[in-house]
């Protein structure tokens, strides 16, 4: 959800002293061996905290979502939920009992069992520490473990996306309650241990944490899954993306997850070497306006605009195929295909007639997104030529988070590419778009579509509640507050050779390393 920049720190020592499997001067056989044992894969920055029920950013997720694991998941390439430390799941019909099914062969790292108990305080700690993803625990009224693999969740009033909370990566993840005891200190229950150690179920845990230098994960012993491939990823701090693509070239790394421009992943596809892949993800880039804003304020003006920006045309001059023209107002996959369909259909003449009026707009981008900065240069090319004067501002992402709090700061067109918190219409429009919504930061509203989407989280019955969602995403996107432009490919920069991939696309910036197969 959150977007990042990078900092000004390059890592390197870790790089030389990790692996050779790739400097040319050991043979083959150990340098396959080296290959198939360890990954490196870079981070733009250090990650925040690493406590799993405080962690809210997509740099460093990655740690999260191979080191812990929660109930539920998505289907790899999918929306679909599947269990995972749970086998099965029952709903009650008035959608307020919730009954689990839990795995009982799991351990955590700690080799500690997991159970129900454990459970329940997972979910308890999760609540008890009240950061930014506690949201998706707040309506728990009851927790019940009548039996080691049962675990029983009453919530107080019918919550439609609280199934897609537990398949989140945000959501609550299984956490030893022996290893919170033990590094418990003056009551924080052990957050502070946790900021750099790990304690999960997951097919890996962090074994160093060296900041503005490099972060390991090594594979859980024993774990129930079975034994990965790749028993260690080694994650090296480095802040430019340009050294990143020349430490790929030369064979310092091994993947990038993220971060390359246009031109960087061209040109990683080119090469004899290496490869790029295109995986499914629920991200779109998107302009917010500014209801306030004296040219586009008014509904007739921002349909003018939504006609004048050629989707296709921008989406492959800034993304080329990391991105594809939006065609739904949700990310795919969060509704029925064609349920909600974008309605922009290509028209300048209405924002000529607009521009003929003459005015001043003002385009903000957050700082450090190149690809964003790219797009703002090219909508602020068309609003020029249609007789508007505009003029482009980068906002440094503590201003460009803080604008609900400061609006006399907003722009009059806002870029963005963001993703939701899960597979799930509620977790997007109620972040993003709700009146007085955390990240609507241009501060429009459609209290209508507010109003479904409250009829639809409390309405049990699925397909009732689905249809709600329906109509509330129609009554935001005809609003015309956010204008959304491309879906944006989760897009690895990878040396080739490893093959059986697999991402969910509510995860930004990551994959399964524990699925991952090596051929050199």
């Amino acid at each position: 959800m959150k977007l990042m920049s990078g900092f000004t720190t390059v890592a390197m020592t870790v790089l030389l002293l990790t692996s050779t499997a790739c400097s040319g001067s050991s043979n083959n056989a150990t340098d396959n061996a080296t290959l198939m044992s360890s990954v490196r894969s870079p981070l733009l920055s250090d990650p925040p905290p690493l406590d799993p029920d405080t962690f809210y950013q997509p740099e460093g997720l990655l740690i999260m979502t191979s080191a812990y694991q929660g109930l539920l998941r998505y289907q790899p390439e999918s929306t679909t939920i599947e269990g995972l430390l749970a086998t099965k799941w029952a709903v009650s019909p008035d959608g307020l009992t919730y009954t689990f099914t839990l795995r009982d062969d799991v351990k955590f790292s700690d080799g500690t069992p997991f159970d129900s108990a454990a459970a329940k305080a997972s979910f308890q700690r999760r609540i008890d520490m009240a950061a930014g993803p506690a949201y998706m625990l707040a309506d728990v009224k009851d927790m019940q473990t009548p039996d080691p693999t049962t675990f029983v969740v009453t919530l107080t009033k019918p919550v439609a996306p609280f199934l897609d909370y537990l398949a989140s990566p945000y959501g609550p993840l299984m956490t030893s309650p022996t290893a919170v005891a033990q590094h418990s200190t003056n009551g924080d229950h052990a957050s502070a241990w946790l900021a750099a150690h790990t304690a999960g179920t997951g097919p890996y845990e962090l074994t160093e944490a060296v900041p503005a230098d490099h972060y390991t994960m090594t594979a859980t012993k024993d774990h129930w899954g079975g034994a990965p491939q790749i028993t260690s990823v080694v994650m090296p701090v480095v802040n430019a993306s340009a050294v990143q693509r020349l430490q790929l070239d030369q064979g310092q790394l091994d993947m990038i997850l993220h971060g390359l421009s246009k031109g960087d992943y061209e040109a990683v596809a080119a090469s004899p070497n290496s490869e790029v892949l295109q995986q499914n993800a629920l991200v779109k880039s998107l302009v917010m306006l500014n209801p306030d804003s004296k040219v586009f304020g008014p509904l007739p003006a921002r349909a003018a605009l939504s006609g004048a920006l050629d989707q296709t045309a921008l989406t492959e001059k800034v993304f080329g195929k990391q991105g594809s023209p939006s065609t739904q107002f949700y990310p795919t996959g969060m509704l029925p295909d064609g349920a909600v369909p974008d309605k922009h259909a290509y028209e300048p003449s209405k924002l000529a007639e607009i521009g003929a009026k003459g005015g001043d707009v003002k385009i903000g981008y957050p700082t450090g997104d190149s690809s964003l900065q790219d797009l703002a240069n090219q909508i602020q090319v068309i609003l020029q030529g249609a007789g508007l004067t505009a003029t482009v501002q980068d906002f440094p992402l503590a201003q460009f988070f803080a604008l609900p709090e400061h609006p006399e700061q907003r722009p009059d067109l806002l870029l963005a590419s963001f993703n939701p918190d899960a597979a799930h219409p509620d977790t997007w429009s109620r972040i993003y778009q709700y009146t007085d919504a955390p990240v609507n930061l241009q501060g429009c509203s459609a209290p209508a579509a507010d109003q479904l989407l409250d009829a639809g989280s409390a309405e049990p019955d699925q397909a009732k509640s689905r249809a709600l969602y329906v109509d509330a995403a129609k009554a935001y996107r005809d609003s015309l507050c956010w204008v959304n432009l491309s879906d944006l490919h989760n897009s690895v920069a990878t040396r080739k050779g490893y093959s059986n991939w697999q991402s969910q696309p509510a995860w930004m910036w990551d994959t399964d390393f524990s699925t991952l197969k090596y051929q050199g």
